[in-house]
């Protein structure tokens, strides 16, 4: 019977690791730790970048309301700038809001509809946000949590090292 313990979990993706034979538990838990941590960054970075994303398609979507707002019940140009260079058919076509063929102008007797569609746009986006936000919490005090653990661990380990030593004296 071998007494090494071998990685299966495959947390981290990588291969299987023979651990040493002397090692202990409190050091397979600090191995453990460190595996989800580098786990759970990806997770982070997922989470963050589509927080990222819904913030500036909102930016967006307030700068078409802006320009709406400010264009009120007139013919529109969808080839117009709302601001940074950002053109209001790029935003309509983001949002897949559709627009009137008339030669792609936006009449004015249409205008409420395109506005209810910017604004439902910017609701549904809205509450996406918040559920992404959660998300991006949730994975974040995760990490928090196996921050805590590894350090724990890391302390215990550090308290038998020093127990050891001041035996031998």
């Amino acid at each position: 019977m071998s007494n090494t313990v071998q990685g299966t979990s495959g947390i981290s993706g990588q291969e299987s690791q023979v651990l040493p034979p002397q090692m202990s538990i409190a050091e397979i838990l600090l191995m453990i730790g460190i595996q989800a941590m580098d786990a759970n960054d990806q997770k982070i970075r997922i989470a963050y970048e589509k927080v990222k994303q819904n913030n500036e398609d909102l930016q967006k979507l307030n700068k078409a309301m802006a320009y709406l707002a400010a264009h009120k019940d007139k013919e529109l140009d969808p080839n117009a700038d709302i601001g940074d260079g950002l053109k209001l058919k790029d935003v309509l076509d983001r949002f897949k809001i559709s627009r009137p063929a008339n030669d792609g102008k936006i009449a004015a007797n249409q205008f409420a509809r395109v506005e209810t569609a910017i604004k439902g746009a910017s609701d549904a986006l809205g509450g996406t946000n918040q559920i992404d936000m959660m998300k991006l919490q949730s994975v974040l005090n995760k990490q928090n949590e196996m921050s805590q653990m590894v350090s724990n661990n890391m302390s215990k380990l550090n308290q038998m090292a020093m127990a050891l030593i001041g035996n031998m004296r």
